[in-house]
């Protein structure tokens, strides 16, 4: 009541719109704009090339061209020029290799990649690949029944799959990152 008259308020969606009638009333209605907030919408995420990244980290074991069914690890010779590893993989693989962490006297005996002295004689197969949220693909491959099994992270870089990390086996010292790794 308004000095002893009907008010009729109306509110009409984003508008804010507000008449008011009053009985005998000389008032006119008026629109007053409202401000609707702006939806937050998060990106849209890119999907993960799960199949590309596992054939990229199939990459680090080559078949022997020369004997069937027998594969070896992507080089060492040329710094792992050929081998889908981040720089970063490479450059600790290196300082493994000249502190002869893999050499016989150095405590593993065998080369990180394939987990042997001689190389894998059956086919490596891969027992999982699943895509992280950061838009990696952790792949994990069965090297050999009695072996541990070789995890690659994939990552993106320069729109190649590389492997940013490499763990043999399962454990704080899985990690090629860690002090000693697993061998």
């Amino acid at each position: 009541m308004v000095r002893g008259k009907t008010v009729w308020m109306i509110a009409i969606g984003s508008l804010g719109l507000t008449a008011v009638a009053a009985c005998g009333s000389t008032h006119t209605a008026t629109a007053t704009p409202v401000s609707t907030p702006p939806v937050k919408t998060s990106p849209t995420p890119k999907p993960v090339d799960v199949a590309a990244a596992t054939e990229a980290a199939m990459g680090l074991f080559v078949a022997d061209p020369s004997q069937q069914g027998h594969w070896y690890a992507c080089s060492n010779s040329d710094d792992w020029a050929a081998c889908p590893l981040s720089a970063t993989v490479k450059a600790r693989l290196a300082d493994l290799v000249s502190s002869g962490y893999f050499a016989d006297n150095g405590g593993c005996g065998e080369e990180y990649i394939s987990g042997t002295q001689n190389g894998l004689y059956n086919d490596p197969k891969v027992t999982s690949a699943v895509a992280g949220s950061n838009g990696s693909v952790t792949v994990v491959i069965q090297r050999a029944p009695a072996r541990p099994n070789l995890t690659a992270v994939m990552t993106t870089e320069g729109g190649n799959w590389l492997a940013s990390d490499l763990a043999s086996g399962t454990g704080a010292a899985a990690s090629i990152f860690s002090a000693k790794p697993n061998c």
